[in-house]
Parts: C-alpha cells; sequence; structure tokens
C-alpha cells in the first residue's frame, strides 16, 4: 500500500476502490505489479498533471484546444513516453476508471460488459461500450501524435535561424 503516487511509464489503469470505512482509494495496474493507492484516481491525476508542470485544468484546456468540442477529454501527462490517461466515465465521477491507451492492445465486448485487454495480457473491466473507448483511445492518440509533432516543429525552426550572433553583446 502506497500513500502517494504518479502516473508513469508502466502505468495501465487506475480504478476507484472503497475501503470499509468508505474513504476512495484507488487499485493501481501497472504493466508487472498491482497497488493500492491512500489517493482516489482523479487525485492520482491531479498530481501526476502537477508533477508534468501543469495543473489538471491547464492539460485539458489545452486538449480543448486539439480536439475542440470532444466530451471526456484525455490528460496527456508526457507525450515522449505516450503517457495520455484517458476516463472511462466523466471525470468528477468517483467512478471513473482512468486507462493508459498506450497499454491498450484491444477492447472487446463479453457477456454485455466492456474488457480491455492490456499490453501484460490482464484483462481489465471498464465503464461504457467498446466503440466509447475505442473513439477516446482515438482522441488520446491523435492529442499525442499532435504534442509531438509540435515537439519536432520547435526543433526544426530552431535549426533554421539564419542569423549570425555577430554585433550581439554578451552580459
Amino acid at each position: 500500500m502506497k500513500e502517494s503516487y504518479g502516473v508513469w511509464r508502466e502505468t495501465m489503469v487506475l480504478k476507484p476502490m472503497y475501503t470499509e470505512n468508505g474513504e476512495l482509494w484507488s487499485v493501481v495496474h501497472e504493466l508487472y505489479r498491482k497497488l493500492i493507492v491512500k489517493m482516489s484516481p482523479r487525485e492520482i491525476i491531479n498530481l501526476s498533471c502537477v508533477h508534468a508542470g501543469a495543473s489538471y485544468q491547464g492539460m485539458i484546456d489545452a486538449a480543448k484546444l486539439i480536439l475542440p468540442g470532444k466530451k471526456m477529454l484525455p490528460v496527456c501527462i508526457s507525450p515522449g513516453y505516450r503517457i495520455c490517461m484517458l476516463p472511462t466515465l466523466s471525470p468528477d465521477s468517483e467512478e471513473c476508471i482512468w486507462v493508459s491507451y498506450h497499454h491498450v492492445k484491444q477492447a472487446f465486448g463479453k457477456n454485455n460488459r466492456t474488457f480491455i485487454e492490456c499490453r501484460n495480457r490482464e484483462e481489465i473491466e471498464i465503464q461504457g461500450s467498446v466503440e466509447s473507448f475505442l473513439m477516446k483511445s482515438g482522441h488520446a492518440q491523435q492529442l499525442v501524435l499532435t504534442y509531438l509533432d509540435r515537439q519536432e516543429e520547435m526543433w526544426e525552426l530552431s535549426s533554421c535561424i539564419a542569423e549570425s550572433y555577430e554585433g550581439y553583446e554578451v552580459y
């Protein structure tokens, strides 16, 4: 059991869990282990956003510019490591499960329920339909690729400066 947790490359799923005392904690599914964390999934997402350099609201506002008109937006914590978490329900819902799109091999239905198969072959039940999950996963991928494209453009622009340093004073 952990007191605190931040999303990282091996984080696959954050699932809400209620304790016997009614406290909202998380079951964290990582690539090679499962943890119980004394934070709600949303608290973990909030902390992870701050560790990445922005507030949760800042991440959502940025995603709105790239994915206008979309609901239940993904949160891109690190485009370089493809860490982008998507909510299965409204992020304000205590029942919301957060999924790292990069760790999902497939989504499928079984007995009128929706499951994802993760990279480690673990099958996890999630809320919503397969179609809804696949659409949200596509939004997460689009968000990550847009950030990566923009980073690449910045690198290309920085190598195209045609001005010399002559005439500038160094302080």
